[in-house]
């Protein structure tokens, strides 16, 4: 885990998010020191760190994808339904795309409605190309555009706490135990 945390302290000051004008509020490995911007199925911007203040599974993926995302979507989805009613309301869930040119508003929010996702607590994001990869350079998630105009990537969930300081990630789409009990403890009434 300190590893990790080294690594996104370097990436961060790598990507200049640290520079003048980072949250001092924030723990410095909080990945929400990075001030990336996204467009929401609303319409409406949004910051990466819209998820602030309660514990959030952030992913990466795109809409078009005709297998790996929308298997992902459901993997998330499969881990909240582990939890209890009171912890649910607790978590939010932040997917960002980073295929902005195809993932409009309207597309979002299609794929929000596909997927019965919960409004309250869902939300489904475009970032452009510059923001995207600061994102998935935080994540560890890897992308790349085939030339077919599909992509090639990564399958990683992450875990952040309500400051946004990774508490876990997962590769494993279903019955990740470790993961699946980091969600519970950080959702739980007594979380910190």
């Amino acid at each position: 885990m300190r590893r990790l945390l080294t690594v996104l302290a370097a990436t961060l000051a790598w990507s200049g998010a640290l520079a003048l004008g980072a949250d001092s509020a924030l723990p410095p490995e909080s990945l929400y020191q990075l001030h990336a911007h996204l467009l929401t199925q609303t319409g409406e911007p949004a910051a990466f760190d819209l998820g602030r203040g309660h514990p959030t599974l952030v992913s990466m993926f795109y809409g078009s994808c005709p297998a790996a995302c929308p298997m992902l979507v459901t993997s998330m989805q499969v881990y909240e339904s582990h939890l209890d009613r009171v912890s649910r309301s607790r978590l939010r869930v932040l997917m960002v795309s980073f295929d902005a040119a195809r993932d409009t508003p309207q597309q979002l929010a299609q794929l929000a409605r596909l997927h019965r996702s919960d409004p309250m607590r869902w939300t489904f994001a475009s970032a452009s190309e510059a923001e995207a990869r600061k994102i998935a350079a935080l994540l560890g998630f890897r992308y790349r555009q085939l030339p077919d105009g599909s992509f090639d990537h990564s399958l990683l969930i992450t875990l952040l706490d309500s400051q946004g300081r990774v508490l876990a990630t997962t590769t494993t789409l279903v019955d990740d135990s470790e993961f699946q009990a980091k969600l519970r403890a950080a959702t739980a009434a007594d979380a910190p």
